[in-house]
């Protein structure tokens, strides 16, 4: 049983190293992400040379970046112009993104090494109880401990995923109005298209009573915009700092629902494994005395 189980182990291991999915990404491997390649591709970007728009089929995509890139292009090519300040512009936010990204992958790998020192340990009792007191265990019932350990890890990308889009969903959403509200403020366009590329329209799918106050601050600056003119850009700078305030909240109460996470995740599927397993071990010796 014992070689069945490092068998099982060593083979997930490999085929999550050398074919990562979405659903178990895998954060040990250095290789450059989306993020990366978009800020090295925005590095070499020369806007002198305009043969560089004719590479814009490889442009690495990640978030709304790649997007408002190629907004910038496609103006550029029809209008011409040089919208170099919008790309450095770009390129600052990516780098700030880059960062937080970082964090999150921090929390959420300390969260899979947790669980999956647990179930490790778990393991390493069973066996080495197994091996000390020479008792026969049922396979099925070893089987059957096993699968509810794996079932409380399947569960766990799933947790992870809803709640990265409770508290980031929507505000990645508002930055991607207002990096293009920014981006695009020397652009020549009508107010009308920019607010239209921006989206500007699905402020009022956000829900979030937190961005209540920096949803409705955006509305009043585009309906301003629109009846009076100028320049909204200073407005959109405020927006900006007060939405990284909003984000770094919401990240440090996704770190604690993380923590709640972990605790309901080892009290449901390890700490009854690790107890069934005591059951069984006893269960087993009163037998044979």
């Amino acid at each position: 049983m014992s070689y069945l189980f490092y068998f099982i182990i060593i083979t997930v291991l490999v085929y999550w190293v050398e074919r990562p999915s979405k659903i178990l990404p895998n954060s040990l491997i250095i290789r450059k992400n989306p993020a990366e390649e978009l800020e090295a591709w925005l590095k070499k970007f020369n806007w002198v040379n305009r043969q560089d728009f004719s590479n814009l089929g490889r442009l690495p995509s990640y978030k709304f970046y790649t997007e408002i890139v190629e907004v910038i292009f496609s103006l550029a090519r029809k209008m011409g112009g040089n919208y170099q300040d919008s790309i450095l512009f770009l390129r600052e936010g990516l780098q700030v993104d880059r960062q937080f990204e970082k964090k999150i992958r921090e929390a959420v790998m300390g969260t899979w090494l947790q669980m999956a020192m647990m179930m490790g340990l778990t393991w390493m009792f069973i066996f080495g109880a197994l091996n000390l007191v020479e008792v026969k265990v049922s396979p099925l019932h070893l089987f059957c401990i096993f699968a509810w350990q794996s079932l409380g890890l399947s569960s766990l990308p799933f947790l992870l995923r809803w709640l990265r889009k409770k508290y980031f969903g929507d505000i990645g959403k508002i930055w991607k109005m207002l990096f293009v509200l920014r981006s695009l403020v020397k652009v020549p366009l009508s107010r009308t298209e920019i607010f239209t590329l921006a989206g500007v329209q699905e402020l009022t799918s956000i829900k979030q009573k937190a961005l209540e106050s920096i949803v409705q601050k955006l509305k009043e600056t585009c309906q301003k915009a629109l009846k009076q003119g100028g320049s909204y850009e200073e407005e959109v700078k405020y927006l900006m700092e007060e939405l990284r305030f909003q984000e770094k909240w919401h990240f440090e109460l996704f770190e604690k629902r993380l923590i709640v996470i972990k605790l309901g995740l080892l009290s449901i599927f390890f700490l009854p494994s690790y107890l069934a397993f005591i059951f069984l071990l006893l269960g087993d010796l009163m037998a044979l005395m």
